[in-house]
Formats: C-alpha cells, structure tokens, sequence
C-alpha cells in the first residue's frame, strides 16, 4: 500500500524570509511538494513504508530542515494515510461587468 504524508508547518513570526526559503529548499530536497497552501507539504512514500518510519521520516525531514535554516521555534503536524490529500480551489464568481470587459 502506497502511503501518503501530509504535513503542515507554522514557522514563529520572526523567521526571516532567506530562512524560510533555505527551510523549503530542505524539504524539497527530502521529496516533499510544497502546496499553494502556504504551510502544507504532502509526499509518498515507497510501496511497504509502515505509518511508523513514515511519520519518523516526516519528523525528521521537518525537524532537519528547520536546523539548517536556523529556526528553533515552530509547530509542526503530520498525517500518513494510505487516501492522497484532496485539495481544491474556490474563487469567486465573476460579475456580469467583469465578463463583459472580459476580465
């Protein structure tokens, strides 16, 4: 069974923005795609991963990442589940005026 990690970070306030990029660069490189959603991760996990070493790789991606780019404080929240996240986009509807104009 393929297994899927989602993961959502909340990095404290005062993380600068090149220690924010340097934290997302890590996590890229651990094979986990970031989302539009500006604090969720998702990844797959290779066919016989148990939930366990899923959720101490996840750990341990976050935790990694968060040491190279200097930032100790943080909260961090993981889901493994054999189900891939579902995510999808609302906006608002168009007014007649914006349809005419076409925009």
């Amino acid at each position: 069974m393929t297994l899927h990690a989602l993961i959502t970070v909340d990095l404290d306030n005062g993380v600068g923005s090149s220690a924010r990029a340097k934290f997302n660069e890590e996590l890229k490189k651990n094979h986990f795609f970031k989302h539009r959603l500006t604090t969720i991760w998702t990844a797959v996990y290779v066919e016989g991963t148990t939930k366990a070493s899923a959720i101490a790789f996840a750990k341990k991606c976050v935790d990694d990442a968060a040491s190279i780019a200097g930032i100790s404080t943080y909260e961090a929240l993981v889901s493994i589940s054999d189900e891939k996240p579902t995510e999808w986009t609302k906006t608002r509807a168009k007014t007649l005026t914006e349809l005419l104009r076409g925009n």
